[in-house]
């Protein structure tokens, strides 16, 4: 008898005697399959039940039309398709070879004719079997238990989701509604021809800063979605200059709203590997929230740095600071400080999202300090060429 035969059944059942060994090596049948081959069918009834001898198997369970779960890899002396041998039922499961593998084969009406011969082997049998039974349904258990809760974390993820694009499309209707009324009521005004020749021009200034404004919160919105599908023009470029260009198109906002930018680049600063449309769009985020935050008549600090084998730039401010508990959410989309204390701020909460991924994609990380009432300090950390 082969010896590798034998063993797989005695490694299966341990408790049979070399008799009872022998007498179910006899009538099962060996087959060596490919891999791939199905060998239990999910949802079909089926009569064989099968030990494997040499190679392995995949105990796979459907989840869903398009992806499966792989349950067990039973290897030689394991076995598979034990419900044939108790009851006629669908399987559980679907197995198939994962290489190419040898089993030992034998169908219900065989194993019974066997066991009508040796009530000992049938308990020894059964009670084996019947261990694995209840094995495989703890593990179906532990299975629709663990199943549960990602569906359960799935319906919350989902309800958030839902509860944040429901809020980022009444924040976007009320963000445009305002520049956008504004516009609308200036341009009636120009056309009844109630406007002299100056106060046009100041109307028209007011007219271009609003459409400025929707043409930023637009801006915005599409460019956080092209980072996921526009790929970054890097090149040898100095992060001084960029740092410059991102506070320069900075001034008139930051005059607007009584805040000072002080800048300090450190002359040391070597070229770096940057997207410099990408990385100026971070810092202008960057400085734009900081601005928004710093009481009039504060200073914000644009510091750009070489430490640590590293280079950087630090934008502080003196702000209203952020919570310990919203820090972990702040750079996700749409999150966004709408008053503290008697202040009202706008926006979609799109600029420090838009700096994350920029940075990230640069290889490097955006790190926060903040204290209510203090003030917030985000530094970018990015890797030298």
């Amino acid at each position: 008898m082969d010896v590798e035969l034998t063993a797989a059944i005695r490694q299966a059942f341990p408790a049979l005697p070399d008799e009872d060994v022998e007498a179910f090596a006899a009538v099962a049948r060996l087959e060596t399959v490919p891999p791939g081959t199905i060998l239990c069918h999910e949802g079909r009834v089926e009569d064989t039940f099968y030990i494997v001898v040499a190679g392995r198997a995949e105990v796979i369970k459907q989840v869903d039309s398009e992806s499966h779960r792989v349950l067990a890899q039973p290897g030689p002396g394991e076995f598979f398709g034990e419900i044939a041998l108790v009851q006629q039922s669908t399987r559980t499961a679907t197995v198939r070879a994962a290489e190419l593998t040898t089993v030992l084969a034998i169908d219900r009406a065989t194993f019974e004719q066997v066991l009508e011969r040796s009530p000992r082997m049938a308990v020894q049998i059964i009670r084996q079997v019947t261990s694995r039974l209840r094995d495989a349904d703890q593990q179906a258990i532990a299975e629709l238990r663990r199943k549960n809760i990602e569906l359960a974390r799935a319906y919350a993820e989902l309800k958030e989701q839902q509860r944040l694009r429901s809020e980022f499309l009444t924040t976007v209707a009320h963000e445009l509604r305002t520049p956008l009324t504004t516009v609308m009521g200036y341009l009636h005004f120009l056309r009844s021809g109630a406007l002299g020749a100056e106060q046009q021009a100041a109307v028209l200034e007011t007219v271009s800063r609003n459409v400025e404004t929707v043409v930023h919160l637009v801006n915005n919105i599409l460019f956080l979605q092209e980072l996921e599908i526009i790929s970054p023009e890097f090149q040898t470029a100095a992060l001084g200059d960029v740092v410059l260009r991102a506070v320069q198109h900075m001034r008139e906002r930051a005059a607007e709203g009584g805040v000072r930018l002080q800048v300090d680049i450190d002359p040391t600063l070597p070229p770096l590997r940057l997207d410099p449309a990408g990385m100026e769009r971070a810092l202008v985020a960057l400085i734009e929230n900081a601005i928004k935050f710093t009481p009039d008549g504060g200073d914000v600090r644009i510091e750009a740095f070489v430490a640590g084998g590293q280079a950087g730039v630090r934008v502080s401010d003196p702000g209203v600071g952020i919570p310990p508990e919203e820090l972990e959410n702040i750079f996700e989309p749409f999150t966004r400080v709408e008053r503290s204390q008697d202040r009202l701020f706008g926006g979609l909460g799109l600029g420090l999202p838009i700096a994350r991924q920029v940075v990230q994609r640069h290889g490097g990380r955006i790190d926060v300090e903040s204290r209510v009432g203090e003030g917030s300090t985000f530094t970018i950390i990015l890797p030298l060429l």
